[in-house]
């Protein structure tokens, strides 16, 4: 590439050389992506990485080399040149599930465009899983050798992409921001109407429901969780709530929610994430929080029912339709659902919640907490969750009544 359509990348990386032979795998990915040293003279990695944090500070025959690596990016005005019979590396900014799916869904596209590309991803970390549902990429977690490094053609950081630097108070469609950035048109949709999926198979229709997010005011409260699995026992022949098993809040929400039916099991949650897009691809029918499994379903075309609080699900379907929506629609002195927010956030004085939990306006949510206090989430999750969460139970029969229909006119037609 040429000097001048590059720039430095906006991630800093740590660049480490040792001669000892090493192999590193996060421990909710699948181990057959897990990645092993080449002999290379040096390594790199996200600054921010767990590598760089957790792991490399202690490993003796480790040397860092340095910390303020940049990496010579492809900038956004040269990304809708032709990438055919091109080497491409993609850094991914985070590895946050939903916004992964949008960039494989993009990927996917961007397969098409170029068949002949040859694509590697670095950073995906512990959606490596959800990167590897597709085919002949080179998955790196979490570092790269500079021998694999100088193989490709160009390195092409998505964290340029409109309206990442908001992420935390803006959702972005990945897919349909990248996809117009490059130039490129999606992949069609999965067929629903004419998926396996859509209607029950011989043991009877399977519903999961998959009700927590990494932040309580995209969590469903449990009481309300409970009563959905109530209502549907009846239409399945077997329902799955499924936990998350790396969540703090997990045991606590479990007591929540109560004794469930005979035909209703609890899963604490799944090793990997693979494990998890398993279980989406073989149910018939979900109740999704507004969380990874929601965007999980777009890669099968799973069909179900997402609930909304603090978001809008306009821009996290983007042109998806097999979810359909089920917004909170709250109001209050100080907010409005969805009022945008998708992680809690800290006033001045270090108060920790939303404008609804704290009565005050948006204006005073200053910054995003620099301490996570576990006792407050386990509270705002399981015990008095924020207003626009709260909301939802109060006018449950609405929602029983919306999802009845949905799978009476979808799945058991």
């Amino acid at each position: 590439m040429a000097s001048h359509s590059l720039h430095p990348s906006r991630a800093r990386f740590t660049r480490f050389k040792t001669k000892q032979p090493f192999s590193f795998g996060l421990p909710n990915v699948a181990t057959n992506i897990a990645q092993q040293s080449d002999g290379s003279a040096s390594y790199i990695t996200r600054v921010s990485s767990l590598l760089r944090q957790q792991v490399l500070p202690t490993a003796a025959s480790v040397k860092i080399v340095s910390d303020n690596i940049y990496l010579d990016v492809l900038a956004k005005p040269h990304w809708q040149q032709t990438f055919d019979r091109k080497r491409v590396l993609f850094l991914v900014p985070a590895d946050a599930l939903g916004d992964c799916v949008g960039m494989v869904m993009f990927l996917r596209a961007f397969r098409a465009a170029y068949p002949a590309c040859k694509i590697g991803l670095l950073n995906t970390g512990r959606a490596s899983d959800i990167f590897a549902t597709m085919e002949n990429v080179e998955i790196f977690q979490l570092f790269i050798s500079a021998t694999r490094l100088k193989r490709f053609d160009a390195i092409i950081d998505l964290s340029e992409m409109t309206g990442w630097k908001d992420i935390a108070i803006a959702p972005v469609d990945c897919e349909g921001v990248l996809c117009r950035e490059f130039g490129i048109s999606p992949v069609a949709l999965p067929d629903i109407s004419r998926s396996s999926r859509s209607s029950p198979g011989v043991d009877g229709l399977h519903i999961g429901i998959l009700p927590m997010a990494s932040s309580p005011l995209r969590t469903l409260p449990p009481q309300f969780v409970a009563r959905t699995a109530l209502a549907l026992s009846g239409q399945a022949a077997k329902v799955s709530i499924v936990l998350n098993a790396y969540q703090g809040v997990k045991d606590a929400y479990k007591s929540a929610i109560g004794t469930l039916p005979g035909n209703v099991e609890l899963i604490d949650g799944f090793k990997t994430i693979g494990g998890l897009i398993g279980f989406i691809a073989s149910q018939g029918y979900v109740v999704v929080a507004d969380s990874g499994p929601a965007h999980i379903t777009k890669l099968f075309g799973v069909p179900g029912t997402g609930v909304y609080t603090s978001a809008s699900a306009a821009v996290l379907h983007g042109r998806f339709t097999n979810i359909k929506a089920w917004q909170s629609d709250y109001r209050g002195d100080y907010c409005a659902a969805p009022c945008g927010l998708a992680k809690l956030h800290a006033t001045e004085k270090g108060e920790i919640g939303c404008m609804g939990s704290l009565s005050v306006s948006k204006d005073a949510l200053v910054s995003l907490p620099t301490r996570r206090d576990a006792a407050l989430v386990q509270h705002l999750t399981t015990i008095e969750p924020v207003p626009c969460v709260r909301h939802l139970t109060a006018h449950f029969e609405a929602f029983e009544g919306f999802v009845k229909t949905d799978i009476s006119a979808r799945v058991l037609r």
